[in-house]
């Protein structure tokens, strides 16, 4: 499988867009691709968990980047998502 067919998998939820974008630029300067879906739109848009819980902001990577950017996040003591039970 190519990189461009991988999926994106989320590894972090943030409470504020500002925090994941963070995130994002603290991934990217180690040379992890990461996205904020709506970021790039200029939208900063959150996914809700549609249980009344608050609205959140995802990062996800690569799947095959998924091990070395979250222990990337941990060594930057950042908050790191448990599986998502939808």
């Amino acid at each position: 499988m190519s990189r461009d067919d991988e999926a994106l998998v989320t590894i972090a939820t943030f409470t504020t867009s500002f925090e994941a974008s963070l995130a994002r630029g603290a991934l990217e300067a180690v040379g992890i691709a990461a996205v904020v879906p709506g970021e790039e739109s200029g939208t900063f848009s959150t996914y809700s968990r549609n249980r009344g819980d608050p609205a959140v902001s995802v990062l996800q990577v690569l799947e095959s980047d998924r091990d070395r950017a979250v222990a990337e996040l941990r060594r930057r003591q950042m908050h790191i998502a448990g599986p998502r039970s939808d």
